[in-house]
């Protein structure tokens, strides 16, 4: 609570339309709109052969969808069994056809079927509107909207999208484009009947290869010498691999870096693994000889290698960073990215980006066996704990740099070294690992990690910067942390999080939930008798108050915070509580009493010596000058204001309620032309922010300068001193 000697004590995400007491903690990572066109595809396969019968009907598809400019988008299902191949051919084909889409390129792995739950539509939705160009402030709630505009811009601009390892038709049907000219290609295990019939769409099953195709990829890993010198084993190596890309991929990965052992070898060791196995349930039903290839892979890696490989198994997605993998682990990142980048020669993980991989879901769940096989129950723990402990610290380290001056609750974790240095590498880790965290969470109450749990449940509230569509993963984060302080006993942790959990139900819109987590928080506080726990119940009462426009109600509460603030000795807090009481007294049209409460905020935030949190304080004294007549007094601090706000990214909110409430009183000192210029300034902020009050802003501009050329100088729609101001409370 020391960062600039002013915190909010709230310590909540801040979201909607932000205003002064909450602009201390606010942070808005940058996201402006501009025109992109994206490429996501990760890389394809250098050695990628065969499948021509295949790559030619997926041509003719693009052809006749060229051909055709009303059919509609063309919508391409390729099914089959898992490791037969679908993701490789998918990628390789649209790497090879994507300059016909100048649109872009958007790819998304659905994670259909796989240990993690698979990707609401919503979600991929939001990152693809992103990609495309759209500010994330800009990005509407909910499905419907989001498939919407989503279409919309795919309709001007012809687009590629890779919908990868799909899981089900309503999975899928939203992020399908509408227009002619674009194209979707979904991969999936299922068959998707329901969305073959509804979309119309082409199915292309994929099999494992045919002989011919499996010898030629076994020859593009291995080489032609090696292949034409014992074509019987090739032939037998392809066959114990069932014919499967996957198997086929990695055993013959595994052959080349082997040259002292023939073919029919390493055939003969497959075949003594598959004289092993017994019957196999689950995802590995029928798939014997695929196991048999990846237990006789991983036999023959040395024992740091499989060790490090099966604790992948052990990870809650198939998607990992080096940093986390040197935890699980327990070794350095240098040993690690090692380790790793010679599983990616072998094909047992796949490189994504800097010290970033992947693998297969067959892969890893082999893996997963592979570590409940050859680790102890107790080797299994503490890799877990490790891992979990990492990904926790790591990001109460990146929520600290997101918010440096939010109150906090002790948690214990574990020291690392977090690979974060600042706002904007936190905001980026954060955001990169969002499913990861989720899932990590979900894990660690399940494990009884409750302090791992707690921790991501904190630093849950980065979310709350982002669309919309990312807030109800805040919510059900913070929801996990209160049920894990309520098992373990914790109740002043409990209710931190039910504060927090009310100001984003309050921010959601929903206002009983808002309101049953602050008097659940007020009564527990009320017996307990903590003042702090109390004050801060009673200031998401009085934020909820006013955004039910009950104002007098949510005066009395401010008023209550503000004493217990001050016999805290608590000048961070009691600065935002000042401010609270400047907005709703201005609300109520007590303008002298708002410039009172206006002008001690103002001495307690100009010690920090922070512009923008002066800024918070002068914007408010400009409100209550203007509430007083005192237009020009007000002006010239708006004027400071609004500079000061147009050079900090994040206050796009807070500059355009300073221009419209600025424009009062440019009107009513006769500067019309002035004010004219600030409503539109403001309406064009407040539509990149698509904020409702866009519309009528920019009505009150054009009354207004309609007004002048009549040789009125009167807007119609004027608006009222105080009217704009600086907004509603929401800290």
């Amino acid at each position: 609570m020391a960062d600039g000697g002013v915190s909010n004590d709230i310590g909540g995400a801040v979201q909607g339309t932000v205003v002064q007491a909450g602009r201390i903690d606010q942070v808005v990572l940058p996201a402006p709109e501009v025109v992109v066109v994206p490429r996501q595809l990760p890389a394809a396969v250098p050695d990628f052969c065969g499948r021509l019968a295949h790559v030619a009907t997926l041509d003719a598809l693009l052809a006749a969808s060229e051909r055709n400019p009303g059919g509609g988008a063309t919508v391409v299902a390729l099914d089959g069994s898992a490791g037969a191949g679908k993701s490789t051919l998918a990628v390789w084909w649209a790497h090879r056809v994507q300059d016909r889409f100048p649109g872009g390129t958007l790819f998304v792995n659905l994670r259909g079927y796989g240990p993690s739950r698979p990707l609401p539509p919503q979600v991929v939705l939001t990152d693809f509107l992103t990609a495309l160009g759209v500010a994330e402030r800009r990005i509407p709630e909910g499905v419907e909207a989001q498939g919407a505009l989503f279409r919309s811009l795919v309709t001007v601009r012809r687009a590629l999208v890779v919908l990868d390892n799909a899981g089900s038709a309503e999975q899928v049907r939203p992020l399908l484009p509408g227009a002619t000219g674009s194209l979707a290609l979904v991969t999936s295990r299922g068959a998707l009947s329901e969305l073959l019939v509804s979309e119309a769409v082409r199915r292309v099953a994929v099999d494992v290869f045919d002989a011919v195709d499996a010898v030629r990829l076994v020859e593009s890993v291995v080489g032609e010498d090696r292949t034409a010198a014992e074509p019987e084993a090739v032939e037998e190596l392809v066959e114990v691999c069932a014919r499967l890309p996957l198997a086929v991929r990695v055993a013959a990965t595994r052959v080349a870096s082997r040259p002292f052992l023939s073919v029919a070898d390493v055939v003969e060791e497959i075949r003594e693994e598959q004289r092993g196995l017994i019957g196999m349930d689950g995802p590995w039903r029928g798939l014997g000889g695929v196991r048999a290839v990846f237990d006789w892979s991983y036999d023959r890696l040395d024992p740091v290698h499989a060790r490090v490989f099966r604790l992948l198994g052990l990870h809650p997605m198939p998607e990992f960073g080096a940093p986390a993998v040197a935890a699980l682990a327990a070794l350095d990142l240098r040993s690690v990215t090692h380790v790793l980048e010679e599983l990616a020669e072998q094909h047992l993980v796949e490189p994504v980006a800097r010290q970033r991989y992947r693998m297969h879901d067959l892969l890893h769940d082999y893996a997963a066996y592979r570590a409940d096989l050859d680790e102890t129950p107790v080797a299994r723990e503490e890799a877990v704990t490790r891992l979990l402990g990492w990904y926790a610290a790591v990001a109460d380290a990146a929520d600290r740099f997101v918010y440096p001056v939010s109150a906090r609750i002790p948690v214990e974790l574990p020291v690392v070294q977090a690979p974060v240095r600042d706002r904007e590498e936190a905001l980026g880790w954060l955001r990169s690992e969002r499913a990861v965290l989720s899932a990590v969470q979900r894990m660690a109450l399940k494990q009884g990690m409750y302090e791992v749990v707690i921790a991501l449940a904190l630093s849950s509230r980065h979310l709350g910067l982002g669309p919309r569509s990312w807030w109800p993963e805040e919510l059900e984060a913070k929801s996990r942390g209160i049920e894990a302080a309520r098992v373990s006993g914790v109740r002043e942790t409990e209710a931190f999080l039910r504060v927090l959990r009310g100001h984003s139900h309050r921010s959601a819109g929903d206002q009983a939930a808002a309101e049953a987590d602050f008097q659940d928080v007020a009564e527990s506080a009320e017996r307990s008798g903590d003042q702090v726990l109390r004050r801060r119940a009673l200031a998401g009462l009085a934020s909820l108050r006013e955004a039910q426009q009950r104002y007098d109600e949510a005066a009395e509460y401010h008023l209550a915070v503000w004493e217990a603030t001050r016999q805290e000795g608590d000048s961070a807090a009691e600065a935002i509580a000042l401010g609270n009481l400047c907005l709703v007294n201005a609300k109520r049209g007590r303008f002298d009493e708002a410039l009172g409460y206006a002008q001690r905020a103002w001495e307690l935030r100009s010690r920090t010596g922070d512009p923008l949190i002066t800024a918070y304080a002068e914007d408010d004294l400009a409100l209550a000058r203007q509430g007083l007549g005192e237009h020009d007094t007000a002006i010239g601090l708006w004027e400071k204001v609004v500079d000061i706000y147009a050079r900090h990214s994040g206050s796009e909110s807070h500059l355009a309620t300073a221009l419209e409430a600025m424009a009062v009183s440019l009107v009513a000192t006769g500067r019309d032309d002035r004010a004219v210029h600030d409503l539109r300034r403001a309406a064009a902020i407040l539509t990149d922010l698509d904020d409702p009050r866009a519309d009528l802003v920019r009505r009150r501009a054009e009354d207004l300068a309609s007004a002048r050329a009549n040789g009125s100088g009167q807007s119609a729609d004027r608006p009222q001193a105080g009217q704009s101001g600086s907004g509603s409370d929401d800290s």
